[in-house]
């Protein structure tokens, strides 16, 4: 009882010194922010909504199109807070008419003007993102809190635990909690007792773009007889090991094309250095396809995925833990991912249970790709099976939809 006593004494403490931080320390505050383009999280923007979501980056706001877009279309007003300045670009760019701006910081004041001035019903909070002060303001207002796509680490719950006398105190707001798998519903039940569900993976409900890949092929200048593979979200050392397997892959296949995707269009002047004397165009110049193609403009990803006849998951092939191996998946392409997809192994063991995605390594990376570009049948049954594990967990959305119906009515 003392322990708890203190907690929550030492969090009201926390919250004073918060604001004490903030109004003597605002100018320099200002300025500081401004510096990273983050003045927009000291306004709490104004409008009355019925939902705001809450999440962190693209990767969460990737996830929940399908869900917002649900949302909208049942007749929801919505708004969107994210964390990060890439974050909010990428939610502009997918919904222009709805209000996208970062989320205020965590200040006990900032908060509750904030759910106060919007008159919020309900808050959604993607993945794993506690806020104590938003947290407690929603519980002080009386305004439900849903985790929705919920998922934490073995690793996050050993840190959250050591707070679970704080956490029931401020959590009191947490309705319920929708988490991705069974063994995130198991973890998320020892931090917030019998709320939370398994809902499945929203990540796995894709709405994406359909399109005609030979006219695509055409557009960009490729002809017929190309075979293309796609290097996804690449990181740093992964054009490196690209361009050391090149001439073994060219000898196999001379009519293979290459679209090299990096995860941020900031590092084109590095892979430019990298390419400098080989046969490539950057997208934005390009007026027929080259050896290597370099995609230097946003949101061409998808696009990539479906004219290619294979793709190569990034970030994967050195410790930068993955990226989502989904939107191939959904054109029905043949999946390598490295070694490294730790960001991402929900997703890649539900394609390995369809033997729909193959785990390659640096080294047997050349033979991989040159296995999979001689055999036709596997590359098509690989891609047949990688999109019936995206149609087999469509329920997800639905599962998603319905609890949080049940906070609206």
């Amino acid at each position: 009882m003392m322990m708890k006593i203190l907690l929550i004494v030492l969090f009201f403490l926390y919250r004073l010194l918060l604001e004490l931080v903030y109004f003597f320390g605002y100018p320099l505050l200002w300025l500081f922010l401004g510096c990273l383009n983050y003045r927009q999280a000291l306004s709490v923007g104004k409008g009355e909504t019925d939902i705001l979501v809450h999440a962190a980056s693209v990767g969460e706001i990737n996830a929940l199109v399908s869900l917002i877009k649900a949302l909208m279309a049942a007749g929801h007003k919505v708004v969107i807070n994210t964390i990060t300045v890439t974050g909010r670009e990428r939610a502009q760019a997918l919904f222009p008419d709805l209000s996208v701006s970062l989320s205020p910081l965590d200040i006990p004041h900032l908060k509750s003007r904030q759910l106060r001035r919007r008159q919020v019903k309900l808050i959604l909070i993607a993945e794993t993102e506690i806020w104590p002060n938003m947290l407690y303001a929603a519980g002080k207002m009386g305004i439900p809190v849903l985790f929705i796509n919920a998922r934490v680490t073995p690793k996050s719950m050993r840190k959250f635990q050591r707070f679970q006398i704080l956490i029931d105190y401020i959590g009191r707001s947490v309705a319920g909690i929708l988490a991705q798998s069974q063994s995130d519903q198991q973890r998320f039940d020892t931090l917030f007792p019998n709320k939370a569900q398994f809902s499945g993976n929203l990540k796995f409900a894709l709405e994406l773009p359909d399109y005609t890949a030979s006219m695509v092929k055409a557009q960009w200048g490729f002809s017929e007889n190309d075979r293309v593979l796609c290097w996804g979200s690449s990181r740093p050392k992964e054009e490196e090991l690209l361009l050391s397997i090149l001439p073994k892959l060219k000898e196999k296949h001379p009519n293979l094309k290459v679209i090299l995707a990096p995860r941020h269009p900031k590092r084109v002047p590095e892979i430019e250095n990298l390419l400098y004397g080989k046969d490539y165009v950057l997208h934005s110049k390009m007026q027929q396809a080259r050896e290597i193609v370099v995609m230097d403009t946003l949101g061409k990803l998808a696009e990539c995925y479906a004219i290619c006849d294979l793709a190569i998951i990034g970030g994967s092939f050195y410790d930068f833990g993955g990226h989502n191996p989904l939107e191939p998946a959904y054109y029905s392409k043949p999946i390598i991912i490295g070694n490294h997809h730790s960001s991402c192994k929900d997703s890649v063991a539900a394609l390995q249970m369809k033997q729909a995605i193959l785990i390659s390594f640096k080294e047997t990376l050349a033979e991989d790709i040159l296995i999979l570009l001689a055999d036709r049948d596997l590359s098509v049954n690989m891609g047949q099976a990688a999109r019936k594990v995206l149609t087999e967990n469509a329920a997800a959305l639905q599962n998603h939809m319905q609890e949080i119906e049940k906070y609206l009515r």
